[in-house]
């Protein structure tokens, strides 16, 4: 909003922010494209492997102290994350495998 006493006018200013081209126009380096697959491949499979370990090592360390009633309320958890994980960590895999089919 403008301060008072000054109006606000559209032709002083605009700003030319330049062309706008298709995302396809810009040339991404082949490398930089397969780095960014692998890697994000290998951190999703990364974080599923050790969700699971937690959630195995905490039922562990809640059953030898004594504390089982906590159990469903940690399960309930791990079974909302693990679908989740589960579907981002097949859907990285899949298109880092397939990739060089397209």
């Amino acid at each position: 909003m403008p301060e008072p006493g000054h109006e606000l006018r559209l032709d002083d200013d605009v700003v030319e922010g330049g062309r706008v081209e298709p995302l396809q126009d810009y040339k991404i380096a082949e490398q930089h494209r397969a780095n960014t697959a692998r890697y994000l491949a290998m951190a999703l499979v990364a974080i599923l492997g050790l969700s699971i370990v937690l959630q195995y090592a905490s039922t562990m360390t809640l059953i030898y102290t004594g504390k089982a009633d906590a159990i469903p309320t940690l399960d309930r958890m791990f079974n909302i994350l693990m679908p989740v994980l589960s579907g981002l960590v097949g859907g990285a895999t899949t298109y880092y495998f397939t990739k060089e089919k397209r």
